[in-house]
């Protein structure tokens, strides 16, 4: 389920007009939602675990400081960490948990405000193989685009289907390349080539969400994992992406770097304990659009 797109608009006369439980109950990221004053309007069954399980507010309050070790991990990694939530586990054990709270705000339909909407993007998992990765020989990121290595793809990847498996949330993947990206660097030499791809790295790392994970996997293809996103919303985002880029780059139309993009979506049932499938199927996808695209320009 894509959230943001569940939530538009969120205009009504007053906050309680809503109703979230038909909205958010299905989730399995925990959201709540504040009203004007602070008090909590709704939390869905998983934000409602996390609260019972934590001794402490699951909010971020404007004056809080994370802990050391959190703002180690955003340095070392490319994630941004803004919670790290203490929380008592079934055997009566502490378990560190560390988020992203994504907050929107909810108007109505006067355009005043009327609320606040919490996501909190659970990046555990993520923060778990990054902190098992420290100390070890062997580069994570890609010293230019900072995008993940190669090498890191395919415990990242097993992670993240067997959480959408297990979860019930849908995942896509996309695979892209960048068109005209070696005659780019051929035209104007690899000092300005490299401050393109560190800019594609850049660009990427704004336009997607934390919880989105890009890989590097050699000079000119890339893989993207977007997890609680379907086919649609995430074709929708690579779309704006692509029309975005192309228009930032002021360079011939011979030489500019254009986005390709493929996209495929997690079937439990199709790609079942076969998840390089999907890879292959967003493959498909990307051949299918560049012909597609040919045959409407000739």
């Amino acid at each position: 389920m894509d959230i943001i797109n569940s939530i538009q608009p969120l205009a009504t006369d007053s906050p309680i007009d809503f109703d979230y439980a038909k909205s958010f109950s299905s989730s399995s990221m925990p959201i709540a939602i504040k009203g004007i004053k602070g008090e909590i309007l709704y939390m869905n069954e998983p934000a409602k675990i996390l609260s019972n399980s934590s001794k402490e507010t699951i909010f971020v309050s404007y004056d809080e400081r994370l802990s050391e070790d959190a703002k180690q991990i955003n340095e070392l990694s490319h994630i941004a960490i803004n919670k790290k939530i203490d929380v008592k586990t079934g055997d009566g054990q502490t378990r560190e948990r560390f988020f992203n709270i994504e907050s929107i705000t909810i108007l109505n339909k006067f355009g005043l405000f009327s609320g606040t909407l919490f996501i909190f993007h659970d990046l555990t998992p993520l923060v778990d193989y990054i902190v098992s990765l420290n100390g070890k020989s062997g580069m994570v990121y890609d010293e230019i685009t900072s995008m993940f290595l190669k090498n890191q793809f395919e415990e990242i990847f097993s992670k993240e289907t067997e959480r959408s498996e297990r979860y019930r949330f849908p995942l896509s993947v996309s695979v892209f390349y960048f068109e005209n990206l070696i005659f780019f660097g051929q035209s104007f030499g690899n000092d300005r080539l490299n401050r393109v791809l560190k800019y594609i790295g850049i660009y990427f790392k704004q336009k997607l969400r934390k919880t989105d994970t890009v890989f590097r996997i050699d000079f000119n293809s890339f893989i993207g994992i977007l997890p609680h996103t379907d086919y649609e919303n995430a074709d929708k985002k690579f779309k704006k992406i692509k029309d975005e880029f192309s228009g930032l780059l002021k360079f011939p139309d011979n030489v500019k770097p254009v986005l390709k993009y493929g996209i495929s979506e997690l079937n439990l049932k199709k790609h079942y304990k076969n998840y390089n499938m999907l890879i292959e199927e967003a493959k498909i996808n990307l051949k299918e659009r560049d012909s597609l695209s040919a045959k409407q320009n000739s």
